[in-house]
């Protein structure tokens, strides 16, 4: 199959080249120092911890011993003391969403996170829609039956009497459903004649035709949220989740589809026009106008990488493919999971095969989500009926992987596919998994990072964010750990250790977006993107992981995060 790629506009290349113009330009860090004085973890192939190191100019210059190290000092070499303190090199976010976390943070917050029960989030809403002016859209993010355990979730008619005058949209904290009043339907376009958008998108009707409010999966939701989406309300709630990011120890970051504009995502990550964290895309095909005529790896701050497609959706709202039913439950009945429901393929057999050579002939990555078992036995016999790619960076891409079968590991590893693990499942929502949803025993098969470890396939950890926080310490404690937040283990012999895991959230997702030789382990030659952080993660109780914090970020060898400031 050819693969028809859309062109960008001649107004978006214009721009792009006046951005080049005005000094949009990677930048060059003169800084020239040494660290030393606290451990410093290389992650290099030995996992070896050295006493210091040195950069120049945006590289580094120098590892091992301090004595080695300050054979290369010069007169304008700066000497940063850890005073006890790790040095170790930036997070490699392998899969996130930066643009949805900016949409997201112009709704109010109804999150489980922040609200623990029914009253509290009601009480938020109604607080929200008493601030909002008449015919003003009430957004409101992160609804989330399983955080909040007795929730109600207002269906229409219940959403119109708290918000008679203003179109009302909740967003789940899964991002996969929603739910909406008649207004927010009206203002939508979206009518009774109204198809669903298939792929297992659809608005819930009742026996008489009329909508519930529930709306389930993304395609379903994006005529109701157009006004989060504004550029130009986007660019500094961008920028502020860049700035997150950093803030804990990230130095690059993926975005796994539903992008800004390229233009908008590059200027939002400069300061003075010189960027400050590195980004990479992978797009949805409904954003192929982005896609330039072939791979481009020249610029070290900002590259789109290649596709993504979704094979099936997501556990909480009963799109996750899988073999065996799902379970009646009355917390299941809420998310509105059908019993004994499957889920089903957004993507036909043939039509996945097609693609996969399509992209992939061209250089370009394929990135596949599918969660369910049956999703991917799927996707991996579409894969190896594909064949090898055109291009040795065309890599396939297994996002999220929860009930990903073991026994369909090796062959995969012979292709060469790697896997993003969505590995918060089992802290966050394990529990629910395992009595509300899939059952216990399907819940102990969850997300086998120990067996693609094993297998050399160079897993990554992922937040999913703004699923989850984009926390990598607490990435790396449950991969350790398995606990969910209530102390139950799942499915304990997929256990990684402490350096596996900081070897996931770095240079294993430096191998996804192709950055390995330049990123992602603390080497003579690669590119100075180091953290500073509160203590070695390799000397603390795994149970207690995540109170390593992160003080200080240097991308390219120039500071951009300093918590002292």
């Amino acid at each position: 199959m050819t693969m028809q790629i859309k062109r960008s506009g001649a107004v978006a290349l214009l721009a792009l080249c006046l951005l080049g113009v005005l000094g949009f330009v990677w930048p060059h860090s003169g800084n020239d120092m040494i660290f030393f004085g606290g451990p410093i973890l290389t992650v290099n192939a030995s996992n070896e911890v050295v006493e210091a190191l040195a950069v120049r100019d945006g590289i580094i210059v120098a590892v091992g011993s301090l004595d080695e190290v300050m054979g290369v000092r010069s007169a304008d070499t700066q000497l940063v003391d850890l005073q006890g303190r790790a040095l170790m090199p930036g997070f490699v976010a392998a899969h996130e969403h930066p643009t949805l976390t900016a949409v997201f943070n112009g709704a109010h917050d109804l999150s489980g996170f922040s609200y623990k029960h029914n009253a509290e989030v009601w009480a938020a809403l109604r607080e929200a829609i008493a601030a909002t002016p008449k015919g003003d859209w009430v957004y409101a993010g992160g609804i989330d039956a399983i955080l909040t355990p007795d929730l109600q979730v207002p269906m229409r008619e219940a959403l119109d009497q708290l918000a008679p005058d203003n179109p009302v949209l909740l967003i789940s904290q899964t991002l996969h459903s929603a739910w909406a009043n008649s207004a927010a339907f009206a203002a939508a376009g979206v009518t009774r004649d109204t198809p669903d958008p298939g792929k297992g998108s659809y608005y819930e009707r009742d026996a008489n035709g009329d909508f519930t409010g529930f709306i389930a999966e993304t395609r379903a939701m994006q005529p109701f949220v157009t006004g989060l989406r504004s550029p130009l309300r986007l660019l500094g709630r961008y920028t502020d989740t860049l700035d997150g990011y950093l803030a804990e120890g990230f130095t690059s970051v993926a975005s796994l589809g539903y992008n800004v504009p390229p233009l908008l995502a590059r200027f939002a990550a400069s300061r003075h026009l010189q960027p400050r964290i590195r980004q990479f895309f992978y797009l949805v095909e409904s954003e192929l106008d982005y896609l330039p005529d072939l791979p481009d790896t020249r610029n070290p701050f900002f590259r789109v990488l290649g596709v993504k497609l979704w094979h099936d959706g997501s556990p909480y709202t009963g799109s996750m493919f899988t073999s065996a039913p799902y379970l009646d439950s009355r917390l299941g009945r809420t998310l509105g999971i059908e019993a004994g429901s499957h889920g089903a393929a957004m993507i036909a057999e043939q039509e996945l095969i097609e693609k996969i050579q399509g992209y992939r002939s061209q250089g370009w990555q394929v990135a596949i989500h599918s969660q369910g078992d049956e999703s991917n036995r799927q996707v991996a016999k579409a894969i190896l009926a594909a064949g090898q790619p055109g291009s040795g960076d065309a890599l396939i891409r297994l996002e999220h992987a929860v009930l990903l079968p073991a026994d369909l590991m090796p062959a995969l590893a012979e292709q060469g596919v790697t896997v993003s693990f969505h590995i918060n499942h089992i802290r966050y929502y394990g529990d629910a998994l395992a009595e509300s949803i899939i059952g216990r025993w399907a819940a102990q098969q969850v997300l086998p990072i120990r067996t693609a470890v094993d297998l050399d396939m160079q897993p990554s950890l992922h937040a999913d964010s703004p699923m989850f926080p984009a926390d990598g310490f607490s990435l790396m404690q449950t991969a350790i750990t398995r606990r969910t937040d209530s102390g139950r283990v799942l499915n304990a012999d997929q256990s990684i250790d402490v350096r596996h895991a900081l070897r996931a959230m770095t240079v294993n997702a430096a191998y996804q977006l192709g950055i390995d030789r330049q990123a992602g382990s603390l080497e003579v030659g690669k590119w100075a993107d180091l953290q500073v952080v509160t203590e070695s993660p390799y000397e603390v109780d795994a149970q207690k992981l995540n109170r390593v914090q992160t003080e200080q970020v240097y991308v390219s060898g120039r500071l951009e995060f300093n918590q002292a400031q």
